[in-house]
């Protein structure tokens, strides 16, 4: 064969083709689970800057600030609205987060509101959120005094 037709013959083909494939199966896999883990971290920092929204507001405005679920009696992954606690005034909807992601959260807690100090008044004693998606889990801590810790404890003192 003249040099001037140089090429890739049916079997070279075959091969790159074939690794290429194995590669691909070994990486989706562990690919989706890297989907998966960033889909967690986003919104449980997105549900944590939600809360540090709500007391900043508190703090500023000088009035109680709630965050609450848009509509009533509804789960915490849907929709939320920052509150004024005094007046009702919405100041911010926090879009409900993606299919496959649950909030522990304690029954009785309808909402979570903040004083003009910045800490904790409802519920009236430090909570603890576990998020889960798939075998992701991350734990978000609000404190008495106002503090919001991702993947932590409040501390006694």
């Amino acid at each position: 064969m003249p040099r001037q037709y140089r090429g890739f013959t049916l079997v070279e083909l075959l091969v790159t083709v074939t690794l290429i494939g194995i590669i691909a199966v070994i990486a989706v896999p562990n690919f989706s689970a890297t989907i998966q883990k960033s889909k967690a971290d986003t919104e449980i920092s997105d549900l944590q800057r939600a809360f540090n929204y709500a007391r900043l507001e508190a703090i500023t405005r000088g009035v109680n600030t709630s965050i609450q679920p848009s509509i009533a009696n509804a789960a915490w992954t849907t929709a939320l609205n920052v509150v004024l606690t005094s007046d009702g005034t919405v100041l911010r909807v926090i879009p409900a987060m993606n299919t496959g992601a649950t909030l522990d959260i304690p029954s009785s807690v309808t909402s979570i509101s903040f004083n003009n100090l910045g800490g904790l008044t409802t519920p009236s004693s430090s909570l603890t959120i576990t998020y889960s998606r798939g075998t992701n889990t991350r734990t978000l801590a609000i404190c008495l005094n106002g503090r919001i810790v991702l993947n932590g404890v409040c501390n006694a003192t």
